[in-house]
């Protein structure tokens, strides 16, 4: 996590988060966040405050929120869903860059204090061809009160789209790829 953690840089007057793009972080971005985007980023979190179920919800929301924000710094607006051919595009993400995005907004929501009820985890991945599934990465937080982790993955959704978020063992089951 400490790599992922450097990629969130408090500045004095806003917070950059490095925002992946172009298919396994060919480009980078620092995407900044002010106080406005900070108080629309808690606004959004505060609505989850109620239980670890809200909290993951309100962070779907903050995902989303994310990739359309970074998309006037990066230029990804257009991302499209699911792409496997479009690599050295910048303006569209496989899911190691979507993996690395939602880890690092994730980061920057721990520590501004907006996550209650998880705790970000490392990135994981399934697939390697021999199991006939394509490789595949997500972002991953961990309930605190139970210890079981959930997959935040917004791969298969077009920029600023609500991302999937389920258990982490589910995903690795039977999540889309």
């Amino acid at each position: 996590m400490r790599l992922q953690s450097q990629s969130v840089r408090v500045l004095r007057d806003r917070i950059e988060v490095e925002y992946c793009h172009g298919f396994g972080c060919f480009a980078v971005t620092a995407v900044p966040f002010k106080d406005a985007e900070i108080a629309e980023l808690t606004q959004i979190m505060q609505a989850g405050a109620g239980s670890a179920a809200e909290e993951r919800e309100a962070v779907k929301q903050a995902v989303a929120y994310f990739e359309r924000h970074a998309a006037k710094f990066a230029g990804t607006g257009t991302d499209i869903a699911g792409n496997y051919t479009l690599g050295g595009d910048t303006s569209q993400l496989d899911c190691v860059d979507e993996a690395r995005n939602s880890t690092r907004l994730l980061i920057l929501l721990e520590k501004k204090g907006l996550l209650r009820y998880h705790r970000v985890a490392k990135i994981e991945g399934r697939g390697n061809f021999i199991d006939t599934r394509y490789p595949h990465n997500t972002a991953v937080l961990q309930e605190k009160a139970t210890g079981v982790k959930w997959s935040v993955d917004s791969w298969m959704r077009h920029n600023g789209d609500i991302p999937e978020v389920m258990t982490l063992k589910r995903w690795f089951k039977e999540g889309y790829s």
